[in-house]
């Protein structure tokens, strides 16, 4: 050791030792092992290139300890057979506030039959006709049309509820347009409801839901459980939202003209969802993981089957000797 010069005793700690090439043996069962393994590595080393591009997140719970504030409901709800001159969306709470026919941040488009959009998008109380003669006329026309409602509301954070009637025109007009309430189509599809922002992976149970009457009427009922959430993201930033869970039930039987209600209540737990992206060492070692264990299963597998078919090869030309 002595005598080696300084190459010679960096070369004596090389655990990798070379096989001069003219002593390599190169065979079919080793490339085709050779081909699978490859592939195999390549499905393997996306799979985890996918998962590390990814976000994972985690959940945890606590009691909801804030006071007072306000909660925001965004909606677009579609009915197919009323007009937009007698929907009206209304909303209260237990706090005692009442709001008939909101207006503010408050949309409607008026659907052909079709469920074409007819004219200019509606943002306030819809005025037709100047006398009731007129107003009958005119609204009896538009009975074949159907109506997209959507927006915005700011309510106070307590329980409530909000709900899509037909307050937009007084009872007698509408006692002439409606002189039999079962005729009333109250079909409806509710394209989104959402409590407050969105954030990655929200799930809004009620989005895309249909609910279509061949005959009668009625009134829809939605009980809506909502759920404060706060949502971490990454990179620091944090949003403060909603999510919420709903049951539904419709009643044939009715006191008044069919309505749609969204009754909501807030829950006394919150919800902290953490989002994380994985390391980049984490990330190289599983490359590592994953490259050094398929050669090495594969290089076992190898010499399980080069052994095999030479021990079936000196079987086979020691019977041809005999």
């Amino acid at each position: 050791w002595a005598e080696m010069s300084w190459v010679g005793r960096l070369r004596a700690l090389d655990v990798y030792p070379k096989t001069l090439d003219d002593f390599k043996e190169r065979t079919l069962s080793g490339a085709t092992v050779s081909i699978i393994s490859g592939i195999f590595i390549l499905l393997l080393v996306l799979s985890e290139v996918s998962l590390y591009l990814s976000k994972d997140s985690s959940h945890q719970l606590s009691v909801d300890t804030s006071r007072g504030g306000k909660l925001m409901i965004n909606f677009d709800i579609t009915f197919p057979a009323l007009t937009c001159s007698v929907l009206s969306v209304d909303a209260m709470d237990v706090s005692g506030e009442h709001e008939l026919d909101v207006v503010q941040s408050i949309y409607k488009r008026r659907l052909s039959k079709e469920g074409e959009p007819i004219g200019e998008v509606l943002h306030e109380k819809v005025h037709v006709g100047d006398n009731e003669k007129e107003m009958l006329a005119e609204l009896t026309k538009q009975l074949v049309e159907g109506c997209n409602i959507y927006g915005s509301l700011l309510v106070n954070k307590v329980a409530g509820n909000f709900h899509i009637s037909m307050h937009a025109q007084d009872f007698h007009i509408l006692s002439h347009l409606f002189p039999s309430r079962d005729n009333i189509n109250i079909s409806h599809v509710v394209n989104s409801l959402g409590f407050g922002f969105s954030y990655p992976g929200q799930t809004n149970p009620l989005d895309g839901e249909r609910r279509i009457i061949e005959k009668g009427s009625g009134t829809f009922e939605y009980y809506i459980k909502i759920v404060p959430t706060t949502y971490l993201y990454s990179n620091g930033n944090q949003v403060s939202t909603n999510q919420y869970s709903v049951t539904d039930h419709f009643k044939s039987s009715l006191d008044g003209f069919p309505a749609v209600y969204f009754m909501y209540d807030l829950s006394p737990i919150m919800v902290t969802v953490q989002e994380s992206k994985r390391s980049f060492l984490h990330f190289v070692t599983q490359l590592c993981a994953i490259v050094g264990g398929v050669f090495t299963v594969s290089g076992l597998l190898d010499s399980v089957v080069h052994k095999g078919i030479n021990s079936l090869a000196k079987k086979s030309e020691l019977g041809k000797g005999f």
